[in-house]
């Protein structure tokens, strides 16, 4: 595994729990006049359950965000946060129990899944981890084979829970994943939630060409008419983070960086469009967006970009 990655994943995984919002502290309610209660009979009892504890489980489907990496994007749901850094998504949750990253790295010519895989957590052992592995079970990821480990593991005197796994989609490329429970104060975080979610997430991960040509559009009206918008996709929530990824993903026409601006929508018929402004080193556009419906996105005549779309089909 590459040394500058192996650093880059362990220093973001070290830091993912501080990195992530905690809960602003209550105020201790005041003391107030209270009334005296008058006396009253005591209730009849009555035989009742004793009520089992249980452990809420987020929806996992609902309010989508989209990542975007070099190589492949993931849809990371609500309630979950997350952070990109270079080639890497860390992700987490708001009360610091769950740490998911994946990563891309380039794959070594020879090299095998389980290998990658052994040196991946290696670089952690080194540091301080220890884990108990399972052996490898073939998955599937976006078309691509991989395969995955259960884990079990100690760090600073925390016990974690979690899987790991490696899938490589091309002959250049690998990606990592890893999730973790800490499960010292709740055993059954993992099993419970954890698991849930790192599988929810894997089932979100879409693969993009690198180094691709950039697919220009011929027709001139398409994204400056009302009539003929870019349709990225999703809908309210999860169109939002497709409309920025495509708006990120676009350059000017001799590849200069762009910055863009959201004006407000307008009705076309009975569609809702976003108005974008868009300006950079000889550019001052104005682009309509569709997040309602979908077609293969292409960039705008006069517009470039780095190389094809990190966007399919939601």
């Amino acid at each position: 595994m590459n040394k500058a990655l192996s650093l880059v994943l362990i220093s973001i995984l070290l830091m993912s729990c501080a990195l992530l919002p905690t809960p602003e502290p209550t105020v201790a309610p005041t003391v107030t006049n209270m009334v005296e209660p008058t006396e009253t009979a005591p209730p009849t009892p009555t035989n009742t359950e004793i009520p089992t504890e249980t452990v809420a489980v987020p929806d996992f489907n609902k309010f989508v965000t989209l990542a975007v990496v070099e190589g492949f994007t993931i849809s990371v749901p609500f309630p979950l946060l997350h952070q990109v850094d270079k080639n890497v998504i860390i992700i987490g949750d708001e009360e610091k129990t769950l740490t998911i990253s994946f990563a891309s790295d380039v794959y070594q010519s020879g090299d095998t899944l389980e290998g990658v895989l052994n040196d991946y957590l290696g670089s952690l052992e080194r540091r301080g981890w220890e884990f108990t592995k399972s052996d490898p079970i073939d998955i599937e990821i976006d078309g691509a084979a991989g395969i995955v480990i259960d884990l079990t593991g100690t760090f600073q005197g925390l016990n974690f829970e979690g899987q790991a796994l490696t899938v490589s989609p091309r002959s250049d490329f690998v990606l990592f994943g890893l999730g973790l429970s800490q499960t010292s104060d709740n055993p059954d975080h993992w099993k419970k939630v954890g698991q849930e979610a790192f599988t929810n997430l894997i089932e979100g991960i879409k693969f993009t060409e690198t180094g691709g040509s950039c697919p220009i559009s011929t027709d001139e009206s398409y994204g400056y008419s009302e009539n003929n918008p870019i349709k990225v996709g999703g809908d309210f929530i999860s169109g939002v983070s497709r409309e920025r990824a495509y708006l990120d993903h676009l350059l000017g026409p001799n590849g200069e960086s762009l910055s863009y601006e959201r004006q407000g929508s307008t009705m076309s018929g009975d569609v809702i469009l976003d108005i974008y402004t868009l300006s950079g080193q000889g550019v001052d556009m104005i682009l309509y967006v569709d997040l309602y419906h979908y077609t293969e996105v292409q960039a705008p005549v006069g517009f470039t970009c780095e190389g094809p779309f990190p966007l399919s089909a939601p």
